[in-house]
């Protein structure tokens, strides 16, 4: 026996749905699902789906899975599903947009009803998604997602409404972990109750959906606001609204959107597992899914180059080459530069070696003004009747000292200007040179 599998990835959950036709006795199918719902509030979803498939597909129990499908959301998670099922060796699978698999849902189940041009609310625990789909082509009109709202920011103003009435400061992070998870279940727990109370150790959470409904009806006003915006711009007149993901429990939602677009709004069986349902209808096996063989440099279970946390740079690597290269030669110009300055260009023979000078120029700097250009030589001890001569390959070089030179007079100081008196003509005083000082001269003893 052969089966599908079909795959959501919420930021908060897992879902999966298997689709079973029962045959009744009234002689028609009916499309019902087995559906398993996995917690990723605290782990990657992308990464928790991937491990959920494999296990799924490793547990056979006398049926095969022939095909995979998996709803995403946007470009950005369409590209974290395909690395998390790489990791994981898992090809045969095909991705699905979710407006698109929750149409398919709607539409096999028979809940779309007549209508042609429909709007899909998707509030899930991440953001709002709002798209306009046209039921022939299968095509997605308009679409626009915002995080303003979120099933996240209910939960969010249900912790804090709550530790404002208690008075509480959580400071132990396990403790904010916990508190904000049973606020999540107080709000799932409000869709179909009146009032909750849920004891823990961080607090007991007492709320009621009159309390609930009044924290929550300013976003969702803004969320009905998005909706009617969208409605405005579509190319197609919408005919209905459809409610899905988890946030499509809340009551106040549905009556809210009625009310601001006067359009029929309707909330399917399970909601926030109809992109999963719709991925399953929408599986087909994938044809040649086998992993691409490793080159024989490779084994064949290692990671794929794209995937390798340390990628070798074999571009950074010959240009590092190239630059030692270019640093020995320069070394190499600059002795012989050196050479020359200190007079030993103009002999014939070789003074050292091209080794010795290979070796000694890897600590010189590649600076030129560092080089001294000055040498100093020790003189011969004088003979009592001769005096040896300077050898003529070296010859010696005297220092002599600088001759003063006596600095030049300062300029004279520029006169100043004129004196201005406030309230009269400008008349411009003569002025006045006094002569130098005398100079005196001391008496030499």
């Amino acid at each position: 026996m052969t089966e599908v599998l079909g795959v959501s990835v919420g930021s908060s959950a897992v879902r999966m749905a298997r689709p079973d036709l029962r045959l009744h006795t009234s002689g028609h199918q009916e499309l019902d699902f087995h559906s398993d719902t996995v917690d990723a509030h605290w782990d990657r979803a992308e990464e928790l789906a991937a491990e959920s498939i494999g296990v799924v597909l490793s547990q056979s129990n006398g049926s095969q899975v022939e095909a995979t499908g998996v709803a995403y959301r946007d470009q950005q998670q369409f590209g974290e599903i395909q690395q998390a099922m790489a990791r994981q060796r898992l090809y045969n699978y095909r991705l699905v947009p979710e407006a698109r698999a929750a149409l398919a849902y709607l539409d096999a189940s028979g809940e779309i009803g007549e209508y042609s041009t429909i709007g899909l609310y998707d509030l899930g625990s991440s953001g709002l998604t709002i798209s306009v789909l046209d039921r022939a082509t299968g095509n997605v009109l308009l679409a626009e997602r915002t995080t303003d709202i979120s099933g996240d920011d209910f939960d969010r103003l249900i912790c804090d409404n709550q530790l404002a009435k208690q008075g509480m400061d959580l400071q132990n992070t396990l403790g904010v972990q916990e508190f904000t998870s049973r606020c999540r279940i107080a709000k799932e727990q409000l869709s179909t109750s009146g009032a909750v109370c849920l004891p823990g150790d961080s607090g007991v959470i007492l709320i009621s959906r009159e309390s609930f409904e009044a924290l929550v009806t300013v976003p969702i006003e803004y969320s009905a606001r998005l909706v009617r915006d969208v409605i405005a711009r579509s190319p197609q007149h919408v005919d209905a609204i459809f409610l899905i993901g988890g946030g499509a429990r809340i009551p106040l939602v549905e009556a809210i959107l009625r009310s601001w677009t006067g359009l029929p709004v309707v909330t399917p069986r399970d909601p926030e597992a109809v992109a999963a349902k719709g991925a399953a209808l929408l599986a087909t096996p994938v044809e040649n899914s086998a992993p691409i063989v490793a080159p024989p440099a490779q084994s064949q279970h290692s990671a794929p180059d794209w995937l390798s946390p340390e990628p070798t740079d074999r571009a950074a690597t010959s240009k590092r080459k190239i630059r030692g290269a270019a640093l020995v030669a320069g070394g190499l110009a600059a002795v012989a530069a050196l050479g020359l300055a200190l007079g030993y260009g103009g002999s014939e023979e070789p003074t050292s070696a091209p080794t010795e000078t290979a070796d000694t120029v890897t600590d010189v700097p590649s600076s030129s003004s560092s080089v001294p250009t000055t040498t100093t030589t020790t003189p011969l001890p004088p003979a009592p009747t001769t005096t040896v001569a300077p050898a003529p390959a070296a010859p010696v070089e005297t220092y002599e000292a600088p001759q003063y030179e006596e600095p030049a007079p300062a300029p004279e100081p520029a006169p100043a200007p004129a004196p201005l008196i406030p309230g009269l003509p400008q008349i411009q005083l003569p002025q006045i040179q006094l002569p130098p000082p005398p100079v005196f001269e001391l008496p030499r003893f």
